[in-house]
């Protein structure tokens, strides 16, 4: 049988199309431009390399209170509001793309950015450790920024918790593998979207809003009770790890560490409490 050079052609196009089909589907696209990943990033293989070289690491914050990348005038501000923690630490700048990936996860429903979120704020926390380890900090547990009763049946979930199991996992103290994840927090009253809202009326709107939750003390002190060798080492300083998504003027921040402080107070203890979020604005 002959055939032209124009049906021999089709008939191997015909034969090879579902070979290529298969090979499609067995690639991956790109979580955030929706691409075929053609290059693989160790450790972020949902991310082509384009995406992933885009992220705004913060590898040298310019403010050590408030970990901002470029200057910072609200630490900087005289008698502004007297801070509850010590220090916060982000792994991004909050530009427009990861705002993006962020509104993806929180309104969309875009589970899988769970755990690259989870990943990037293991690499912050690392970076923190490494800045702290000249002062030998050692942290008692991790406390996440609780959502409203609204925000919990709207999303499902809370992003704050989620960040802070990715930050748990990493470990940061003596004779553990990992740090306990603590839930100690309650929101008193719904509060609107901060993002919407100007320095001075989100620092009005976060007074008040936390409390915490009634087995509090109980929790913290038997977390305390099974680390005892950590915590003789801290003195008479209890020290927690806060997590939540983003800090812009770090009055959320702010209004949840006065709560830890006065649980840590109940048991008769300082409390010192350190920040790490996803992103600065």
């Amino acid at each position: 049988m002959c055939f032209s050079r124009e049906s021999f052609g089709q008939l191997w196009s015909g034969m090879f199309k579902p070979i290529q089909q298969l090979l499609v589907k067995g690639e991956s696209s790109c979580l955030a431009c929706g691409k075929m990943i053609s290059i693989c990033v160790p450790g972020y293989s949902e991310l082509c390399a384009p995406c992933y070289s885009s992220i705004p690491w913060i590898t040298l914050p310019r403010c050590w209170t408030c970990g901002r990348h470029v200057g910072c005038p609200d630490c900087s501000r005289k008698g502004g509001v007297q801070r509850s923690f010590v220090m916060n630490r982000s792994s991004v700048a909050y530009s427009a793309s990861m705002r993006q990936w962020l509104a993806q996860y929180k309104y969309r429903g875009h589970e899988s950015y769970s755990t690259v979120l989870s990943r990037m704020m293991g690499r912050a926390m690392e970076q923190m450790k490494q800045e702290l380890k000249s002062q030998r900090i050692t942290f008692d547990g991790v406390v996440f920024v609780p959502l409203s009763e609204a925000r919990w049946r709207e999303r499902g979930f809370n992003q704050a918790e989620e960040l802070a199991k990715g930050a748990a996992l990493v470990g940061w103290c003596v004779g553990r593998g990992r740090l306990p994840l603590l839930n100690l927090l309650m929101r008193s009253r719904h509060t609107d979207k901060q993002s919407f809202k100007s320095r001075n009326e989100r620092l009005r709107n976060m007074q008040g809003v936390f409390q915490a939750l009634p087995d509090a003390p109980e929790q913290l002190g038997r977390v305390i009770s099974e680390s005892r060798r950590t915590f003789l080492e801290h003195g008479a300083v209890i020290r927690l790890l806060l997590v939540d998504d983003v800090y812009t003027t770090g009055s959320t921040i702010n209004a949840c560490a006065g709560v830890l402080q006065s649980i840590c107070g109940e048991l008769g203890f300082g409390g010192e409490i350190y920040s790490l979020t996803w992103a600065r604005s």
